[in-house]
């Protein structure tokens, strides 16, 4: 069995305002469900250099003008990312459960409840440390991931996809398609999205989707990349069910099975 890490920080239940959706007890539905079950660990917030490598100095000046803790709570993000991806490369992957979001922050622009780009900020740090040379980023949020696209669209070494389906099986099949073809790669960075569950805004996805897609992932990067992968989490917003979500996200992740599932494997789609 792989082993699977939670990084987590109280400082993400800081209450700042961006809209009703994007609030704090989101990050606590997700914790309540997780910390029992997996190994906790805290990060450091991300360097401004870090930060720099992806993000204008007039970007980061306009987060900044946001309010300390819209700022300070956007670098403990990025730092929740980074501390995430390390320890992937060191062989435990992991989930940042952090806030806020930020698949939506490009070089130049911020907005979608995003200040920095939490992947791309620590997809970066390695790629500038020569820690991995390909990455595959895979977004499974509804919503287009435009900031990592925009960020990565020129660099070589990143392929960014993002997961589409009108549909359960249109979405599931395109995943299994990216997955199949995936080779070549030293990591896998993971935007995980939980808004296109069947209560939240997409309609689509089930909780046994979300295991089930998270163990298609582990399993491919136990076949190319040594088993290297980690996930920033994105959105998700139908509070009475993300930690659940969240949590058999995780499990397919880690190769486990939920307490209430008994012998039943992970179903994959068909």
């Amino acid at each position: 069995m792989v082993p699977f890490l939670i990084v987590y920080h109280e400082g993400y239940l800081t209450p700042y305002y961006t809209s009703t959706v994007e609030c704090p007890e989101r990050i606590k539905a997700a914790y309540y469900k997780l910390k029992d079950r997996f190994p906790v660990i805290r990060p450091e917030p991300a360097e401004l250099q870090d930060i720099y490598r992806i993000h204008s100095k007039a970007m980061v000046e306009g987060v900044m003008s946001e309010g300390r803790d819209v700022y300070e709570t956007a670098l403990l993000a990025a730092g929740g990312a980074v501390t995430a991806s390390e320890q992937a490369i060191s062989g435990t992957p992991a989930l940042a459960l952090t806030r806020p979001p930020g698949h939506h922050a490009g070089l130049q622009r911020y907005w979608g409840y995003c200040f920095f780009n939490n992947l791309a900020v620590a997809i970066a740090k390695l790629l500038a440390k020569e820690s991995v040379a390909r990455v595959l980023v895979l977004d499974l949020d509804l919503h287009y991931g435009d900031g990592t696209e925009n960020i990565f669209k020129d660099n070589q070494a990143v392929t960014v996809v993002n997961i589409r389906g009108k549909t359960r099986r249109t979405y599931l099949d395109s995943l299994e398609q990216v997955l199949e073809n995936c080779t070549s790669i030293d990591l896998i960075g993971l935007s995980a999205g939980f808004d296109t569950y069947v209560r939240d805004w997409g309609g689509i996805l089930e909780t046994d989707d979300y295991r089930a897609i998270g163990e298609a992932i582990r399993n491919t990067a136990l076949r190319v990349c040594e088993g290297r992968f980690f996930a920033v989490l994105e959105g998700g917003y139908y509070l009475p069910d993300l930690g659940l979500n969240v949590l058999a996200f995780c499990e397919g992740l880690a190769g486990e099975k939920s307490e209430s599932s008994g012998n039943l494997s992970p179903r994959m789609w068909s």
